[in-house]
C-alpha cells in the first residue's frame, strides 16, 4: 500500500508538473500571441492613419485648385476687358477641373452679368445659350438669378475680402459660388470687378468623387487591402466601400476653396456640408490574415501541447514561419509605398512647376525627360506586380513564337536610354547577327532582360559598366547580362531569386519581385537562369533558351 501511495504520489507530482508546464506554455503562448495582434493593431492603426491623410490631402488639394490655381491669378483684371480671352482662359480652366460649372463675371464700367457655361454640362436652370465663343464654352448674359447674386456678392465688398463663398440654390439644385473680388484702388472700398465660379452639389454627389477618388486610391492603397469611402452628413455612402464600423474617420467640408487664404468671406463651419473619409482594413488585408494567423497559432499550439510536445515544437515553427512572412509582407508593402511615393512626388512637383511659372524650353524639355524617368520607374514597377500575380496560372501566360535575341536587347536598351546615358553609363553589346531566335514570349522576355538591366543600373556604384553577350550552343542560346556593380554576397546567393527577398546590404529600394519574376519565367520557358557575383565585383546573370525550331 505505501508503494502504491508512494507510485500515486509519483503520478500526480508528475501529473501536476505535466500540467504546470502545459500552462505556463500556454500562458506564455497567449501572452505572445495577444502581444502579436497588439503590434498589428498599432500597425494597423498607422497604415489607416496615412492612407486616410493620402486621400484627404489629395481631396482637399483638389477640391481648392480652382480657387488658388485659377482665380488667384494676378491678371484676371486685364483678361476681363475681352470677352474672347476671358472665354479661353475658362475653357482651359473647363479641361483642367471638372467640377466648375459656370463661370461669371461683371465689372462695375458694364452692368451685364456674363456666364460662361460648359457645353457638355449646360446647367438646366440657364436659358439655352446665347452666344458661342470657343468650345467647352458658351456665354448668357443677365440670366435668372443674375441680380440677387450679384446682390449677395457685392454685400461682402465693403468688407475688404479678397474672396467669398457661400451656398445657394439655383432652379431648386444645390449650387456652391466662389467668387473673387478684384481692386484697382488702393483703399478697397469697392471691387471694380468680380470672377467666379459655381458648382452643382448634386453632380459633385453622383460624379466627381468617382472620377477623382480612383486615382487618389490606387496610391493610399496597398495591394488592395484597404476599404475606403466617402459618406455624407446623413451617413449615406456617396463612394467607395461601405463600412459600418471604420477603424479611421475623417471629416472634411464640402468647400472649393483653400481656408488658408486671407481675407474669405466663408460660412461658418456649423453651416457647411460636412463629409467624411472612412478607411478600414480589407477583407484581404495582410494586416487582418496577421491578427487571424495569431488565434489559429494560438489554437494550434494549445491542442498540440496538450496531446503531444511535438505539437507544440510544430506550432513553434509554425509562428516562426508566420512572423517571418510577416516581416517578409511588412518589407515588400513599406518598399512598394516607397517605390511609388518618391516618382509621384517628383512628378507632381515637375507638374506644379510647369503650370503655376513659365519656364524655359531648355527647363520645360529637361522636365519633361524627367517625368519620362519617373514614369518609367513607376511602369517598371507596375509590370512586377501584374507579372508576379500573371505567371501564377503558367497555361495562360504565354503565347510561344520564336524570337530574335539582337531586337529584343535593342529595345530593352532603348526604354532605359535615358538613366543610362544620365549615369554615363558604358554599354557594350556583343550579340552576332547569325544568332537564331529562340521559342518564347516576347512579352515575358521584354520583362526579364528589363529587371536585369534595371538591377544594373540600380546596383552599380563607382563603376558605371554594363555588358550584354549573346552566343548559341547547339538548341539553346545563352544570353549573359554583366555589369561592375556592388555585387551579392556569396550567403546569400542561394536565396536571392526568392519572393521579397532583397540584399540585406544594399540601400537601394526594390519589391523583392525582379529576380523572382526573371526565374520564374525563365523556368516556365525550360530554361536555367545562374547568378554569378561577389561582393564588390559585380554580377553575372547567365540565362540559357531553347532555340525556336521549324
Amino acid at each position: 500500500m505505501m508503494r502504491r501511495s508512494a507510485g500515486g504520489w509519483v503520478l500526480v507530482a508528475l501529473g501536476i508538473t505535466v500540467s504546470l508546464g502545459v500552462a505556463t506554455l500556454l500562458g506564455f503562448g497567449y501572452r505572445a500571441t495577444r502581444g502579436w495582434q497588439e503590434s498589428s493593431k498599432l500597425l494597423t492603426e498607422r497604415d489607416t492613419a496615412e492612407a486616410t491623410d493620402i486621400v484627404l490631402k489629395g481631396l482637399m488639394r483638389d477640391m481648392a485648385g480652382m480657387q488658388s490655381r485659377v482665380l488667384a491669378s494676378g491678371d484676371w483684371a486685364e483678361s476681363l476687358q475681352s470677352l474672347a480671352d476671358t472665354s479661353t482662359r475658362i475653357s482651359i480652366a473647363f479641361t483642367r477641373y471638372p467640377y466648375p460649372e459656370s463661370f461669371f463675371t461683371w465689372r462695375n464700367d458694364d452692368p451685364a452679368l456674363v456666364f460662361f457655361n460648359r457645353t457638355d454640362r449646360h446647367p438646366q436652370w440657364m436659358p439655352d445659350a446665347q452666344e458661342l465663343h470657343q468650345f467647352p464654352v458658351s456665354v448668357a448674359f443677365d440670366p435668372p438669378a443674375a441680380a440677387s447674386l450679384r446682390n449677395r456678392i457685392d454685400a461682402h465688398g465693403s468688407g475688404r475680402y479678397r474672396y467669398v463663398v457661400f451656398d445657394t440654390s439655383f432652379g431648386d439644385r444645390p449650387y456652391q459660388v466662389v467668387a473673387r473680388l478684384l481692386y484697382t484702388d488702393p483703399t478697397e472700398e469697392r471691387p471694380d470687378a468680380v470672377i467666379g465660379f459655381t458648382v452643382n452639389l448634386d453632380w459633385v454627389r453622383d460624379s466627381y468623387f468617382s472620377g477623382l477618388l480612383p486615382q487618389i486610391v490606387r496610391v493610399a492603397n496597398r495591394e488592395r487591402s484597404l476599404d475606403i469611402g466617402i459618406v455624407d452628413e446623413k451617413g449615406k455612402l456617396v463612394w467607395g466601400s461601405d463600412s459600418t464600423s471604420p477603424e479611421k474617420a475623417r471629416q472634411f467640408p464640402i468647400l472649393f476653396v483653400d481656408p488658408l487664404f486671407e481675407k474669405i468671406a466663408a460660412p461658418p463651419p456649423a453651416q457647411l456640408r460636412t463629409w467624411s473619409v472612412h478607411v478600414s482594413q480589407g477583407g484581404d488585408s495582410p494586416l487582418n490574415a496577421v491578427s487571424r494567423g495569431a488565434d489559429q497559432a494560438f489554437s494550434v499550439a494549445a491542442g498540440a501541447t496538450v496531446v503531444l510536445c511535438l505539437g507544440l515544437v510544430l506550432a513553434v515553427r509554425s509562428v516562426r514561419a508566420e512572423v517571418k512572412l510577416s516581416a517578409m509582407r511588412s518589407d515588400f508593402v513599406s518598399s512598394v509605398t516607397h517605390e511609388l511615393k518618391m516618382p509621384l512626388a517628383n512628378i507632381s512637383i515637375m507638374a506644379d512647376s510647369l503650370a503655376l511659372r513659365p519656364v524655359a524650353p531648355e527647363t520645360t524639355q529637361r522636365y519633361a525627360m524627367f517625368l519620362r524617368q519617373e514614369s518609367k520607374r513607376l511602369g517598371q514597377l507596375i509590370d512586377n506586380l501584374l507579372a508576379y500575380a500573371r505567371v501564377t496560372d503558367v497555361a495562360q501566360a504565354y503565347t510561344f513564337e520564336p524570337v530574335g535575341i539582337s531586337e529584343l536587347l535593342q529595345n530593352v536598351l532603348q526604354s532605359f536610354q535615358p538613366a543610362l546615358s544620365e549615369r554615363q553609363f558604358a554599354v557594350d553589346v556583343d550579340v552576332p547577327d547569325s544568332l537564331p531566335p529562340v521559342r518564347a514570349d516576347r512579352a515575358a522576355l521584354l520583362l526579364v532582360f528589363g529587371n536585369l538591366v534595371d538591377n544594373s543600373i540600380r546596383y552599380s556604384a563607382d563603376r558605371q559598366m554594363l555588358r550584354i553577350a549573346a552566343r548559341a550552343d547547339g538548341s539553346t542560346v545563352t544570353i549573359e547580362v554583366i555589369d561592375r556593380g556592388v555585387g551579392i554576397p556569396a550567403e546569400e546567393l542561394p536565396t536571392i531569386a526568392g519572393k521579397f527577398i532583397r540584399g540585406k546590404r544594399t540601400r537601394a529600394h526594390g519589391s523583392g519581385l525582379g529576380l523572382a519574376i526573371v526565374a520564374r519565367v525563365i523556368k516556365d520557358h525550360g530554361g536555367t537562369f545562374a547568378l554569378n557575383s561577389a561582393a564588390g565585383t559585380g554580377t553575372t546573370a547567365r540565362i540559357t533558351l531553347p532555340a525556336a525550331t521549324d
